[in-house]
């Protein structure tokens, strides 16, 4: 019985000292709300006092995404047919390639056997339809027999069937028919970017054996550029189609709208795609498919507290503002930013502002302070 309590009284003990370490623990790495400050201090903050502003600003939607293409300003060029690059250029990753632009030439020995082919097949063609002719003459006078005739007929249809097959296999490769049907054979196939834009990679070099599952060269287009947005679930219910986006990038503004809104949350990471198109073609071009941009979505107009920019210090996408408490402590306490323009910043405190003083202005400065601290 004694052993059990003195067992019982060891392991009250040891939770008791484990509690208190860690309670230590966290109050050591909890980081620092109040800090108070000298009159000095507050007169080289540059810190002024004045209260919240109840304003109706437009409420909006922060988030990231990349500037793409769709499907039809991408290319990746490949050739419906064994052979052996003969000659390439200067595809150098960024150059722009017209429409219809010859990239590279291959030799193919299969290709000069289709051209000999339809050759031979036309005059197959050509003999089976006099045959036919004088076939059909015979049996109308009973002359000939009727199975001659029908045979003709078939051997006919056959051919059309193969000379047909063989133009558009070789309308694929691109062969001019014209040229080809004067019984001129070409050994080469001119390899032809199908859009205007700009090589992103090639895999050419002279001499390469290519085949058909090869990806030769790969190119994005200039046309259609958009923006691919993603937003968290929470604000998808304040997303509308039309609504205006600010795009922003280091020392690049556009105005874009959203033109569709995804039906479906990343498991993962609880967003959904937005489709932005930009208003101006200028500010279109001036973007590079692939570029990280940050948005702000214009979701419409709410009242909302409000502080001047000087009493807001940034930190990423949110910020603090600063309360002097009646025992003269400066508190720190963090904010979303619901809104900005060049004056004011609406924004909502993430936890309870003290009664005190609000800091108007030197936020910046007394966030410094808080860092260091």
């Amino acid at each position: 019985m004694n052993n059990s309590i003195k067992i019982t009284s060891l392991f009250i003990t040891l939770l008791l000292v484990a509690c208190g370490k860690k309670e230590e623990t966290s109050t050591a790495e909890a980081p620092v709300s109040e800090i108070k400050l000298t009159t000095e201090q507050k007169q080289n903050a540059g810190i002024a006092f004045g209260d919240f502003q109840e304003k109706e600003m437009a409420e909006e939607i922060t988030c990231t995404g990349l500037v793409d293409v769709p499907p039809i300003s991408m290319a990746s060029v490949s050739l419906p047919i064994a052979g052996y690059v003969k000659t390439t250029f200067e595809l150098l990753p960024g150059k722009k390639v017209a429409k219809g632009e010859v990239l590279a030439t291959i030799t193919s020995l299969e290709y000069i056997q289709m051209q000999q082919e339809y050759l031979q097949a036309m005059s197959s063609l050509n003999l089976s339809s006099s045959e036919k002719t004088r076939q059909q003459v015979l049996s109308s006078e009973e002359v000939g027999s009727k199975k001659k005739f029908q045979q003709a007929e078939a051997d006919q249809t056959n051919l059309q069937a193969q000379v047909q097959g063989l133009t558009l296999k070789l309308q694929a490769l691109g062969c001019d028919m014209a040229i080809l049907t004067k019984g001129s054979i070409s050994a080469l196939i001119s390899l032809r970017s199908p859009i205007e834009g700009y090589i992103q990679d090639q895999y050419l070099a002279i001499g390469k054996y290519v085949t058909p599952s090869d990806v030769l060269v790969k190119i994005v287009g200039v046309a259609h550029k958009h923006v691919e947005l993603k937003v968290f679930e929470k604000d998808l219910g304040k997303i509308k189609m039309g609504q205006k986006i600010s795009i922003l990038t280091d020392g690049t503004k556009a105005e874009a709208k959203v033109f569709l809104i995804g039906r479906q949350v990343d498991l993962m990471t609880r967003t959904t795609p937005i489709h932005a198109h930009f208003v101006s073609e200028k500010d279109e071009m001036s973007y590079t498919v692939g570029q990280f941009v940050n948005a702000h979505i214009l979701v419409g107009n709410q009242k909302m507290s409000t502080i001047p920019q000087a009493g807001l210090a940034r930190v990423g996408k949110a910020g603090f503002i600063y309360v002097e408490t009646v025992s003269g402590a400066m508190a720190q306490i963090p904010v979303e930013i619901l809104s900005s323009n060049p004056e004011f910043v609406g924004m909502k405190p993430l936890k309870a502002v003290p009664t005190g003083k609000l800091v108007i202005s030197g936020a910046s400065a007394l966030e410094a302070i808080f860092a260091k601290d």
